[in-house]
């Protein structure tokens, strides 16, 4: 597993790249997106989201060197797997 973090906006307009390369909505396959919205998310006090994703698939769904470039832009930032799970885990 991999696991990132970013705000609602940069995680958005990705979530909109994506949805656009991949044909989505899709309404033959009933597939609406290709993430999800961010509203679905744990979030932390900053507003930032936090997604965990397979290894694999972020090989696969991600154009080119999308992922490695919005790392180094700072945009997404990459963490370990603590850090999600206490973003996850934390209370309200």
């Amino acid at each position: 597993m991999r696991y990132f973090r970013a705000s609602p906006a940069v995680y958005a307009s990705i979530c909109a790249q994506l949805d656009e390369a991949y044909g989505y909505p899709n309404a033959e396959t009933k597939t609406e997106r290709t993430l999800p919205l961010a509203t679905e998310l744990p979030s932390d006090s900053s507003g930032r989201v936090y997604l965990a994703v397979d290894a694999a698939y972020c090989d696969f769904i991600l154009p080119g060197q999308m992922l490695p470039e919005l790392i180094a832009s700072g945009a997404v930032e990459e963490i370990d797997a603590a850090a999600c799970a206490a973003a996850v885990n934390r209370k309200p």
